[in-house]
């Protein structure tokens, strides 16, 4: 009776420390921008998209743009006219973020999402970094898509 029981500690004693010290750092929350960002741009109009950040000579370190497409398809960034260099992140309709590029200022390059989807955010290059936000993480879309 005695193993019996040193077998159930000894199998408890692995599942408390699964469930408290493996599992919770593979289960995500959602990301708020407006928890990060105090101005969130929207450009979902074609001339707005197309222009984006151009010809800006900076952004606040607390600002983005966010870019809604109508549909979802391999979306590419250039930085023509921008002057100042900034990181894009491309986003899935779920909200994750699938890529994240530092685009270099007043570049001609096309900078393509790796699939088709329809969100990008813009911010000062570095900002995903320094935010310690990446690729696989996922943004709360509700506060950015009502308007």
């Amino acid at each position: 009776m005695r193993k019996l029981f040193q077998h159930f500690d000894l199998k408890f004693f692995k599942l408390t420390w699964l469930f408290l010290f493996v599992l919770p750092s593979n289960v995500s929350s959602e990301i708020s921008l407006n928890q990060y960002l105090s101005k969130i741009e929207i450009a979902d109009t074609f001339n707005e998209r197309r222009k984006g950040l151009m010809f800006k000579k900076s952004m606040p370190d607390n600002h983005g743009m966010f870019f809604i497409w109508d549909f979802p398809k391999k979306q590419c960034m250039w930085m023509k006219n921008t002057f100042f260099p900034i990181s894009v992140a491309y986003i899935d309709a779920q909200g994750e973020i699938i890529d994240i590029y530092d685009m270099v200022p007043l570049s001609n390059a096309s900078v393509c999402s790796s699939k088709p989807l329809p969100y990008a955010l813009e911010v000062n290059k570095g900002w995903f970094n320094d935010n310690n936000i990446n690729i696989g993480d996922t943004i709360d879309l509700k506060n950015i898509l009502i308007k």
